[in-house]
């Protein structure tokens, strides 16, 4: 893996558009350095943003339980792996679901990949976007395993 990626690369690298690295750059899931007017994205960015490097967001939930000023609420979605291809494409179409609706500073994704036959996601927020983005999920997930 390299060092440092443009957007371009990682576009290129994670088969998304460049739209979609901004977006997630937008939404702070991947952080970046402007390097000669340009984006760059470390590979320790890349990592984190492929649940490589991962904090696991229970352990986040609760040390920040003091901070918080308002309800929130965890949910964590384990799914058996049925093959990488439909893996990615579900954990692509999740992300672009949580960017063009969801995402904000109250809201948080995770995905995580557990081992070779389990992945995870995890939402953190206010109740009913965790309720409604889990059932949208859920219903994704049943209809791509349907349908394999």
């Amino acid at each position: 893996m390299k060092d440092y990626y443009t957007v371009d690369e990682l576009a290129k690298k994670l088969g998304v558009t460049t739209r979609t690295i901004r977006n997630y750059q937008k939404s702070h899931m991947i952080e970046g350095v402007k390097v000669a007017g340009q984006w760059r994205f470390s590979r320790e960015a890349v990592q984190t943003l492929l649940g490589e490097n991962f904090t696991d967001p229970l352990l986040t939930f609760n040390q920040q339980r003091e901070e918080k000023k308002h309800g929130e609420s965890l949910l964590a979605i384990d799914v058996p792996i049925v093959s990488d291809d439909l893996l990615k494409k579900q954990t692509q179409e999740i992300i672009n679901q949580f960017n063009s609706l969801y995402s904000s500073e109250n809201r948080q994704f995770f995905y995580e990949r557990i081992n070779d036959h389990l992945a995870r996601y995890t939402l953190v927020g206010h109740l009913k976007y965790v309720i409604t983005f889990g059932q949208w999920i859920e219903s994704l997930i049943e209809k791509s395993t349907n349908t394999k």
